[in-house]
């Protein structure tokens, strides 16, 4: 899943992710994930079909390599077991509001807007706080102070679980069972 997260990659995903389903049911599924992130409900989308398939018995890893920021650092947590190439770069943030030229907007839309933001926002911090095993105060209070960038292995070290699993440094990892 290269770049960034939008409906075309949400899709694409969900597509690609359940034709393999249907047609290779006793291999692993591997998600490998190179993006900044992106829009926080098709990041969900993805991140939902993937603990879906995982609750279902289905072995799915994820494998974060370049850079694994924002709503795709949530993503990678749905893994079964989550990986890392050594030189990945990890980022926990603040969720933005991004919007495209639409006008002036009212102060009540823009309330609206931000307390959905929020309550996303809150979402995505639990996803990655219940995973890694830290407190979620703390991890908010991590991520309110700046862009928290981290290398892979800062990222198998942070709280008490990590953000990965494991950090590859040989190729074979994909003949590995589970």
């Amino acid at each position: 899943m290269p770049g960034s997260i939008e409906g075309g990659t949400a899709l694409t995903f969900l597509v690609d992710t359940l034709t393999y389903e249907l047609n290779e049911s006793s291999a692993p599924i591997w998600c490998i994930i190179d993006s900044p992130g992106g829009i926080i409900n098709q990041g969900f989308a993805i991140y939902d079909a993937i603990r879906m398939l995982a609750d279902s018995g289905r072995v799915v890893n994820t494998v974060g390599f370049g850079e694994v920021s924002s709503m795709a650092l949530c993503i990678l947590q749905a893994g079964t077991k989550r990986y890392s190439f050594p030189n990945t770069q990890f980022m926990v943030h603040q969720a933005s509001l991004f919007t495209e030229e639409e006008g002036a907007k009212e102060v009540n839309h823009l309330s609206d807007e931000v307390t959905e933001l929020k309550r996303l926002n809150d979402i995505v911090l639990k996803v990655i706080s219940d995973r890694c095993g830290m407190d979620m105060k703390q991890l908010m209070r991590l991520s309110k102070k700046t862009n928290l960038t981290i290398n892979a292995q800062k990222a198998k070290e942070f709280g008490k679980n990590g953000l990965i699993d494991e950090i590859i440094i040989t190729l074979p990892f994909l003949k590995r069972d589970g």
